[in-house]
């Protein structure tokens, strides 16, 4: 683990900051770094980008705008979305350029126009990682720069360890004056390699990108090493453009070459079908699989078989079935439930049905080709480039990195008798903390299976351990071993603020890292909402009946700006600003122009009277939805199996209340030891390894809480 760990010791020598200094210095810059940067809201994806300019230039990724002309939204860090139009694109080294078409000051950062940064120091990444999330603003991510380069994104590009990800594309990376020094770009599979654009690149670039001239090809799926995260139909697509050029004269490719439009997958995959014959290059066309289909659809939210829909001339209509017959048995035998009669369709076998109302039906499925499954992109999300990298740091960062095993050893020796390792055979499984000398141990819960296999590593011995409770929210366990010598951690209650500077003492190293962002749940995968242009992210607190487009309030969210300005369930919004209002549509649309901090007026219909009220819109918090996404689902996945191949994720690494989230590179067997600040008090207890720019840390409050009623 010690390679991947940049360390604090060369701080003093490389940047002449101590690790109190570092940390006062990140703290000072967070804010204006992540005011600066952006989301942008390209069709149905997202990337992110950096303010340069206070009249609103934007630089970004290539990849993420493509081309020249292209009009977008930037959603920035108070909430406000506006409209931007992309610039000239430089697909050699994955630079871009924007502009924002409102008027400003925005808040922004100086750029670098020459290379000023050297092996060893640190850069600090922000964007959106996964996209935008409602109520999260830019984490942010510290790392140490690997390799100086000056020329491109993909060859002699800048390459830290500040884990970046898909949706982090075109975000900024910036030196610890506050300048951008980079762009986020691509990433290599080890955790350490996350490549960034130069910023010399760019300005070298600078004249073309500002005329909107498009410099290079884009990257193609051949070029690549990887595109691990593209368009899961890519390859099709570029098949079926290759075959309209080669079928020129067939009539839907004449249309189509003359009027061109996007077809979903399956249109393509038919027309492939339609002009192939013979032999392909992988052998002969292999006939599309039947599916058998009796013309009737069941309503799975039924607790009984019910006819949801019949098909024309279907079978099902042929035999005097119905929509809304009740099906009460097939071939004789009962059927009480949807998936019953569900796996007696599924044997493609002609069917006897009675119904409910004394109906008898038989049935021959009728073979038709079965419709092809493609896999669905991921919506709202600009894939993060994948490109080769080993993680080898170099020789001088190894070196730092000793030397700073030396300069901890206050903070290490002070913890020795506190983090102690747990293993089955000679396997780390897990780590704990002491929470009292008499044995009492805090502890990731669902790693400890057969606990009697379990020992307690302590001072050179092995101690059998006992579980006292387990916590399931929390996923902490308590557990007692028979020891002498423990020394309890001292704990900082107060959470620590985003880009504070906090480690993870472990026996023989020192994890290092940043607090991302503030302390928030987090949710179980598909329950986290992105933001989208459908709605506002700048917060008053009012729903609306999803039966009726009208604006009539139908819930006031508690302690929202418009429960403590006095709005009411049933109040009808007809105007806000001076503008009429119709819509609930049309409110969303209205608030979307403003960002948390403004206040707005809007006038209410309350029975016969008109009442005037002036909300301050709240920053919306981030919180899971009250549903399951499909889409927010695929981005949970595919952030899963991105991260996964770079290295072990935990297995519970979700579902979790109120989390600091931080970027330490940690092992899942990490997890059980303390989060620490600068001083050696303990912030958190490490619970997971999350994503590959993600640990996540229970607060010391929630962990004293939760020890205690295990303690009864």
């Amino acid at each position: 683990m010690k390679f991947l760990l940049p360390f604090l010791f060369s701080l003093s020598l490389v940047l002449g900051q101590t690790p109190e200094e570092l940390d006062r210095t990140l703290k000072k810059l967070a804010p204006d770094l992540v005011a600066s940067t952006v989301a942008i809201m390209v069709g149905q994806g997202s990337g992110s980008g950096v303010i340069v300019t206070a009249d609103g230039l934007v630089i970004t990724a290539a990849h993420v705008t493509s081309t020249p002309g292209k009009q977008m939204s930037v959603l920035l860090s108070d909430g406000r979305e506006l409209p931007a139009t992309s610039l000239g694109v430089d697909h050699n080294t994955d630079g871009a350029l924007l502009k924002i078409n409102s008027p400003g000051p925005f808040p922004f950062r100086p750029y670098i126009k020459e290379k000023n940064y050297e092996v060893g120091e640190f850069a600090i990444a922000t964007g959106h990682p996964g996209g935008p999330v409602v109520g999260r603003p830019s984490p942010i991510r510290l790392g140490r720069i690997i390799e100086a380069g000056t020329k491109s994104g993909f060859s002699d590009a800048i390459t830290t360890t500040a884990t970046v990800i898909s949706g982090d594309s075109g975000g900024p990376l910036y030196n610890l004056k506050g300048e951008v020094i980079g762009i986020n770009s691509n990433i290599g599979m080890p955790w350490s390699v996350n490549k960034h654009v130069p910023l010399p690149a760019i300005v070298e670039k600078w004249d073309e990108l500002m005329n909107n001239e498009t410099i290079g090809a884009a990257q193609s799926m051949t070029q690549q090493t990887e595109y691990y995260f593209d368009e899961p139909y890519a390859g099709l697509r570029e098949k079926f453009e290759a075959a309209l050029e080669e079928n020129s004269g067939d009539p839907f490719a004449v249309e189509l070459l003359k009027h061109p439009r996007l077809l979903d997958p399956h249109h393509m995959q038919d027309f492939l079908d339609r002009i192939v014959t013979g032999e392909q290059e992988e052998g002969p066309v292999q006939e599309i699989p039947k599916a058998p289909r009796f013309g009737f659809t069941l309503d799975l939210k039924a607790s009984s078989p019910i006819i949801a829909s019949i098909q024309p001339g279907g079978p099902a209509e042929k035999a005097g079935l119905a929509r809304g017959d009740v099906i009460t048995s097939a071939n004789n035998q009962a059927v009480k439930s949807p998936i019953s009669l569900a796996l007696k369709l599924k044997a493609n076998a002609p069917l006897t049905l009675t119904t409910a109302n004394n109906k008898t039906a038989t049935l021959s499925p009728v073979e038709v080709p079965a419709r092809r499954h493609f896999p669905q992109p991921v919506a709202g999300l600009i894939s993060m480039m994948i490109t080769n990298g080993s993680g080898k740091q170099p020789a001088s960062i190894q070196k730092s990195n000793l030397e700073f095993l030396t300069s901890l050893n206050v903070l290490q020796q002070a913890l020795k008798n506190s983090v102690l390792e747990i293993k089955r055979g000679d396997k780390t499984v897990i780590h704990a903390t002491v929470v009292s000398p008499t044995g009492r141990l805090v502890t990731k819960a669902s790693e400890l299976s057969k606990p009697e296999e379990l020992l307690a590593h302590f001072k050179g011995k092995t101690y059998p351990i006992t579980i006292i409770g387990t916590d399931k929210a929390t996923d902490i366990a308590l557990i007692s071993i028979n020891a002498d010598g423990l020394v309890s951690v001292r704990w900082e209650e107060d959470e620590p603020s985003p880009a504070t500077l906090v480690f993870s003492p472990l026996p023989d190293d020192m994890a290092y890292g940043v607090v991302t962002q503030p302390a928030r749940s987090a949710p179980k995968k598909g329950f986290e909402k992105n933001v989208s242009s459908k709605e506002p992210s700048a917060y008053l607190g009012v729903s609306f009946s999803p039966e009726t487009t009208s604006a009539i309030i139908s819930g006031v969210d508690l302690d929202s700006p418009a429960d403590k300005i006095g709005f009411l369930e049933g109040d009808e919004v007809i105007k806000m600003n001076g503008k009429s209002i119709d819509t609930s549509e049309e409110l969303g649309e209205a608030i979307s122009k403003h960002g948390p901090g403004e206040k707005i007026t809007i006038i209410v219909k309350r029975g016969d009277k008109e009442i005037t009220l002036k909300p301050i819109l709240d920053v919306r918090q981030a919180k899971a939805i009250g549903t399951f996404d499909r889409t927010a689902a695929r981005r949970d996945d595919s952030l899963s199996s991105l991260s996964g191949r770079g290295g072990k994720l935990s297995k519970r690494r979700n579902v979790f209340p109120r989390t600091l989230y931080h970027d330490q590179v940690l092992k899942p067997q990490n997890c059980g030891a303390p989060l620490i600040n600068r001083k050696g008090e303990v912030v958190g207890l490490n619970i997971a390894r999350a994503l590959r720019h993600r640990s996540l840390a229970i607060p010391a409050r929630t962990v004293n809480e939760v020890a205690k009623k295990l303690r009864r």
